[in-house]
């Protein structure tokens, strides 16, 4: 029982200092006031509510790691691309979200290929539509 007790203790804890931590925009559903005011009186509930509901995970200061392309190497150690301690781990909102682009550039890549193909195809087609026209050339009178 005295486990419970201190684990329910630490996450109500965690609870206050991420909800008190996160900027305005991240906090969902209601004002960080009232976050507090629930994990404090109803703990249980409340540190449960807060990360399923509260919590906006997609603008959350923890990262998961980031698939790598081909092109970026590998660093010892790094699970994520490369950052130096000076730069944010959130992208500004000026900035796209690099698996955003990643996926419009290999969309982009995809209908650049797939036409190519109908050209390709639609040139195959005029050029036997051209040899059924045309005669071959010792049949033509001179």
């Amino acid at each position: 029982m005295f486990v419970l007790s201190l684990l329910l203790i630490v996450l109500t804890i965690v609870a206050l200092i991420d909800v008190v931590g996160q900027p305005e925009p991240v906090v969902r559903n209601l004002p960080k006031i009232v976050w507090v005011l629930l994990i404090v009186f109803i703990p249980l509930i409340g540190v449960g509510l807060w990360f399923l509901l509260g919590k906006d995970w997609s603008n959350s200061r923890i990262k998961l790691p980031e698939r790598r392309g081909r092109k970026q190497p590998r660093t010892s150690g790094s699970w994520g691309p490369g950052r130096s301690s000076s730069m944010p781990t959130t992208p500004s909102p000026s900035q796209p979200d690099r698996a955003v682009s990643s996926t419009e550039e290999q969309l982009a890549a995809l209908e650049r290929e797939i036409q190519a193909a109908e050209d390709a195809e639609r040139i195959r087609k005029l050029e036997l539509e051209m040899q059924r026209s045309d005669p071959p050339a010792d049949d033509q009178p001179r």
